[in-house]
């Protein structure tokens, strides 16, 4: 699966989640936007900053010898 779907995945299932806590607990406005920040935060900063490994030595080879 590619790495694009698993951080769509976890992200939804983090927004979700943090949806069924708000509905459960009732928020007032303060900790509504905790529950915001907790809530799309963490999903920004998976979809930002996670990213494909880097290509190591040997696959840099390996696309050489396959474009030559």
């Amino acid at each position: 699966m590619p790495l694009q779907h698993i951080k769509m995945i976890v992200a939804g299932l983090w927004i979700v989640t943090a949806l069924v806590i708000a509905l459960v607990i009732g928020p007032s406005l303060v900790s509504g936007l905790v529950l915001a920040a907790f809530g799309l935060l963490p999903p920004l900063a998976i979809l930002l900053r996670w990213n494909e490994p880097a290509q190591t030595l040997s696959e840099r080879i390996r696309e050489a010898q396959r474009r030559a």
